[in-house]
């Protein structure tokens, strides 16, 4: 790009987020107005964590709270308030892209660690692993508390929300405080050092080249050496591969992803479960720490191949509505209306809804011929979401599986899914995506708390000391129990 087209495009981009859109009282009322009807037909699940008398009073009340005038980024921050009260972690809101700007980004890499905030990255001469205790004279944890409503979670679900909130601090730090030019950083070095520095913005494309150089990517633990390329194969990689630890006979099988075409995920599965079969290997870690979910008849040939009895993944489904809401709002969905309500609903209604009490799928819920029969672990965390937390809770069905690592992002008991529907609310252009299905799941142990994601066999947090040393620690855990070290 030559010096003229660079400038032209900062003017643009610069300016966008002073060029948010002002709206007027009567133009935001109506913006609510249509996603609050929207809720209250289509949201499956909205009086979960609220009652209705609450939930309408929040209702009149933020909307009696609208000014004369108020921009789209004000009007997202106070729509986000109510939306936080339904814990839905599959509602989702995000701003005009009248606000978007790529110019002014926060420049550091922070990784967030019992609800404090740490350098992942050795950037500007601040050490890894040094706590971040101001920027701009606030104080993280009021910052922390801020950004809490950007990023929705089922129920009381942390892990998902702060996995969230360290990947895009930038844009986060952007919405709650606009455009800043520089950041007054006040930190504490790992040797309890106080100091500060005052760092400029960076484009968000400098920003996120070098997240490719976190520490919590633990390139370091794995000997790679090129982060770019460990990044692409083992973190943003969508398909299934496969490495072995031949000493222990272990193979361990990331999943990043169960979002490929079926046929083609299954070919993958086949080949890689023929590998192991080849290899004599007697222990299988499947490791979907990074799973932001996919397609269920993925998750179920994977799990077919590791299982020995017959399994079940869902209590029922339900929705409050056979046809889509102020359907004059919508710019997308990707199933057909009328098939997914009138055929699979429309015969099943309930006195306050439609509920399935089957699962169509089920019949595909047995052993493969070809499973693996050694012992089997699966690693989870805060980001494993949607169909990778499914997949998770099949798992802690299991009881000859062991599920390691940390609670996942999506709900326990139930969540949100199936059908997604896009809508731009027509004055402030604000997205909102909700799905209208509310899938209850098929659960053994009831003892777990209500609004809790799936919780692991056994909890191995990362810590400070792992960050600092870029240590893989559910890995290692998983490795020494194999080894008889734990």
């Amino acid at each position: 790009m030559n010096r003229s087209l660079c400038i032209v495009f900062f003017l643009i981009i610069s300016s966008t987020f002073y060029g948010q859109r002002k709206l007027t009282n009567t133009q935001a009322r109506e913006d609510f107005k249509i996603l609050q009807n929207i809720l209250l037909k289509g949201h499956p699940a909205l009086y979960d964590y609220i009652d209705k008398r609450k939930l309408d009073s929040t209702f009149k009340h933020t909307e009696q709270s609208l000014p004369k005038e108020i921009s789209d980024t004000e009007l997202l921050k106070k729509i986000l308030v109510v939306t936080n009260h339904i814990k839905d972690g599959n509602l989702l809101l995000f701003p005009s892209k009248a606000i978007e700007t790529h110019q002014y980004y926060f420049p550091l890499i922070l990784k967030i660690i019992n609800t404090e905030f740490y350098t992942d990255t050795h950037d500007f001469g601040i050490p890894i692993g040094s706590k971040i205790s101001k920027i701009n004279t606030i104080e993280m944890p009021q910052i922390l508390e801020k950004f809490r409503k950007y990023t929705p979670t089922d129920g009381y679900i942390l892990t998902r929300k702060y996995r969230d909130i360290e990947l895009k601090f930038g844009l986060f730090h952007l919405y709650e405080f606009g455009i800043q030019k520089e950041f007054t950083i006040e930190y504490i070095e790992p040797n309890g050092t106080e100091k500060s520095i005052i760092l400029p913005a960076e484009s968000f494309t400098t920003v996120k080249k070098r997240n490719l150089n976190r520490n919590s990517y633990v390139t370091s633990y794995h000997h790679q050496e090129d982060k770019v390329d460990f990044f692409s194969k083992h973190i943003h990689n969508k398909e299934p591969y496969i490495y072995y630890k031949d000493k222990l006979k272990t193979a361990v099988l990331v999943i990043n992803s169960f979002s490929m075409e079926f046929n083609a995920f299954k070919s993958r599965l086949t080949k890689i479960f023929r590998e192991i079969d080849k290899n004599k290997i007697k222990n299988l870690i499947i490791d979907i720490r990074d799973n932001d979910g996919g397609f269920r008849p993925n998750v179920i040939q994977l799990f077919s191949l590791i299982t020995q009895n017959p399994y079940k993944q869902r209590a029922n489904t339900y929705v409050t509505t056979i046809e889509v809401p102020e359907k004059q709002y919508v710019t997308k969905t990707y199933l057909n209306e009328k098939d997914f309500f009138k055929t699979q609903f429309y015969p099943h209604p309930t006195y306050d809804g439609w509920q399935l009490n089957f699962d169509d799928l089920e019949a595909l819920m047995v052993p493969d011929k070809n499973r693996f029969k050694g012992n089997v672990y699966t690693l989870i965390g805060g980001a494993t979401y949607a169909a990778g937390s499914t997949f998770a809770l099949l798992t802690k069905n299991d009881p000859n599986i062991l599920l390691i690592g940390e609670e996942t992002g999506s709900g326990y008991y139930s969540h949100t899914g199936d059908f997604p529907v896009h809508y731009e609310l027509p004055n402030s252009k604000i997205t909102m995506v909700i799905f209208l299905t509310k899938i209850t799941s098929y659960i053994k142990n009831t003892d777990i708390p209500k609004g809790s994601g799936v919780p692991p066999d056994r909890k191995v947090p990362f810590t400070v000391e792992d960050l600092k040393m870029g240590k893989d620690t559910q890995l290692e855990y998983t490795l020494k129990l194999i080894g008889g070290g734990g």
